[in-house]
């Protein structure tokens, strides 16, 4: 395959965006992206409850020609460096920080493809090409100036859309099924609220139904209390997936962390809520984990609980938020969730919810586990792809048939 090296400033214009000071913030219009929100639609969370402008202010940066357009790449340049987002027409209108984001945009459309480019920079090689232009020790970050220099190789164009066909049919294929569970999830949220929204009971707390159970960070100065085979999941990890069931973060702990740390092992089945930066994320627990300290989890004293359980933390985040402490980043305590009280169902009522909603969250996993597949799957084919190593004369007749 023949191919050449490119920079990144060869094929594009690399950019940021106007500043938009704190006080120019709105509480409604249009939505004002930072790393947080590329990465959520990176990651298919598309959650979008962060910042917005007035639309007078993106009327006004409209006419500097400086705003975000379809096919543009967005590459998060602080923080959760490296996540890497192909603006959609749905996406439009958005506004996002400078110096959290870097822009790629206005192509030469002769030369390259934006979807070639996005898949390329997300890959395994395209995320170490990204992390070789990283600067600073402690706080690091990206700077225009060194992205623009980022080498990328290019095969000619139309090679690019092939590669670029065979990957989407593989992302479409994660994204239908990550529809699917939003539907499920939204159905059983439903269902919760027909049974339990409005009901008539004494109110109980979270420990008539579950043990309440923080987490621990092992010494990052002990090099043998990390790398083993224990999950260890943090606010961060959980930043990164859509998932419902959790099996393992970026990090594992070995038993000398577990036994040297606060850090509790939690059985499958753990609702795993997180109690600061931000408060809310949530997930169940595929497999014994443990947690850093940023969560408060659930154990469920019986297992047809979790379900149940899984849709009250959804409903009660709001308020849960409402009575955290903290000035500068709110948190929410043992005791103070274990404060919270709610009208209290009965066990018959708990496992009618449970024999109705296991079939669609078994669904919701299989889902998920297809995804991992298909996430591997293109992760392993994207590289081969790239280098040239998998014969393309044919690929649309096998892609067809397949």
């Amino acid at each position: 395959m023949e191919t050449s090296i490119v920079k990144l400033e060869d094929i594009c214009n690399v950019s940021s965006s106007k500043r938009i000071f704190a006080r120019e913030y709105a509480e409604t219009g249009v939505p004002f992206w930072r790393g947080k929100e590329v990465t959520e639609h990176a990651t298919g969370k598309d959650e979008m409850t962060g910042l917005f402008i007035s639309n007078q202010r993106y009327e006004a940066l409209i006419d500097t020609g400086n705003v975000p357009s379809v096919d543009d790449v967005l590459i998060t340049a602080v923080g959760t460096i490296g996540s890497v987002y192909q603006v959609k027409y749905d996406d439009l209108p958005f506004y996002f920080k400078d110096g959290n984001i870097i822009r790629l945009g206005d192509w030469v459309n002769k030369l390259v493809i934006p979807t070639y480019v996005c898949l390329y920079l997300r890959s395994n090689i395209g995320q170490q090409a990204i992390k070789e232009v990283e600067i600073g020790s402690t706080q690091k970050a990206l700077t225009i100036k060194d992205v623009a220099r980022i080498l990328i190789p290019l095969p000619k164009i139309d090679i690019q859309k092939k590669i670029a066909s065979i990957i989407e049919t593989i992302d479409l294929k994660i994204q239908l099924n990550q529809q699917i569970n939003e539907n499920l999830l939204r159905l059983m949220n439903v269902q919760w609220k027909n049974m339990f929204g409005s009901l008539n009971a004494e109110n109980g707390h979270f420990t008539d139904l579950a043990t309440v159970a923080a987490g621990g960070t092992p010494s990052k100065k002990q090099a043998d209390y990390f790398g083993g085979d224990i999950s260890w999941i943090t606010p961060k990890d959980m930043s990164l997936t859509n998932d419902v069931f959790i099996e393992r973060g970026l990090l594992n702990i070995t038993e000398a962390g577990l036994r040297g740390s606060s850090a509790k092992l939690l059985p499958k089945g753990t609702l795993l809520f997180s109690s600061r930066a931000p408060i809310g994320y949530l997930g169940i627990a595929a497999n014994p984990v443990t947690t850093n300290q940023g969560f408060k989890s659930l154990v469920p004293k019986r297992n047809e609980n979790t379900e149940y359980l899984y849709f009250l933390l959804k409903n009660l985040t709001p308020y849960i938020e409402g009575i955290a402490g903290g000035s500068t980043f709110k948190e929410i305590s043992g005791a103070g969730m274990k404060s919270v009280e709610f009208p209290l169902p009965t066990d018959n009522q708990i496992d009618a919810f449970h024999n109705i909603v296991t079939p669609m969250f078994d669904m919701v996993r299989n889902n998920e586990q297809q995804n991992k597949k298909l996430t591997d799957l293109r992760d392993l084919l994207l590289p081969r792809l790239l280098a040239g190593d998998i014969d393309l004369s044919n690929i649309e007749t096998v892609m067809n048939n397949a």
